[in-house]
């Protein structure tokens, strides 16, 4: 998929959507999918969507205050938006329980949470099925290794709408003063649905958050995220 926004950009996402609306019936995700995806062409055709970064793209903040808290799983509140002295960013993974493309990335989401722990970094799970409950989420993350994580069931989408996650899996990487320094895919396994790649050449999220470790501009702040488009709330 081109990677410089713009027309181009627009013809092949459009395309994407369409097709997943095609195959919705037929894949193993839930068949009212095709609703959400109805609902993703929408917002592309009113240029909602987000597109791939450039010299042009503004810095955006985070449509919530630093101070919106969450509750986790063991019942703990955090604020992810926060930053303190131990944190330069935090890194928010957007997943859903029955999205294969979200749970085929469990193991990387793990290795990337381990690693930049140590270079100051807290990292979020956020569970955006508004069907899924405590039990469910539990037993996802012990399924599939995530542990004792810290994890979020974003029933009502507050973390959704605060940070523009449109797919699961989505990173969202969020630094001082709420700035979202990116948001996207976590690399270029997956080019489309149903395209996948034997070997990862572009690590996206990575570089982003090597950038912001080390001081410097993230190189790519937006990409396209491939996966589940995440459900829309009734």
């Amino acid at each position: 998929m081109p990677e410089n926004g713009g027309p181009v950009t627009f013809l092949f996402e459009l395309a994407y959507l369409l097709r997943e609306v095609i195959n919705s019936r037929t894949n193993r995700l839930k068949v009212n999918r095709g609703l959400h995806v109805l609902v993703a062409v929408i917002l592309v055709l009113s240029g909602a969507t987000s597109n791939t970064s450039g010299a042009l793209v503004r810095e955006e903040a985070v449509q919530a205050k630093l101070s919106l808290a969450a509750k986790c799983i063991k019942g703990k509140v955090h604020r992810p938006f926060s930053m303190d002295k131990s944190a330069k960013a935090s890194i928010l993974f957007f997943i859903t329980h029955d999205c294969p493309i979200a749970n085929k990335y469990s193991r990387e989401i793990q290795r990337i949470m381990a690693e930049y722990e140590t270079r100051k970094m807290k990292s979020f799970l956020v569970y955006v099925d508004p069907e899924m409950n405590h039990n469910d989420v539990v037993k996802h993350m012990k399924d599939f290794g995530y542990g004792s994580q810290t994890a979020f069931l974003d029933l009502r989408h507050e973390l959704v709408r605060a940070t523009g996650a449109k797919v699961t899996p989505e990173a969202v990487v969020v630094t001082g003063r709420g700035v979202i320094a990116y948001r996207g895919r976590i690399d270029n396994l997956y080019e489309d649905l149903g395209l996948g790649r034997k070997q990862v050449t572009k690590r996206e999220l990575r570089e982003a958050l090597d950038a912001i470790a080390t001081g410097q501009k993230v190189p790519i702040s937006r990409t396209t995220a491939v996966g589940c488009f995440i459900p829309v709330l009734k």
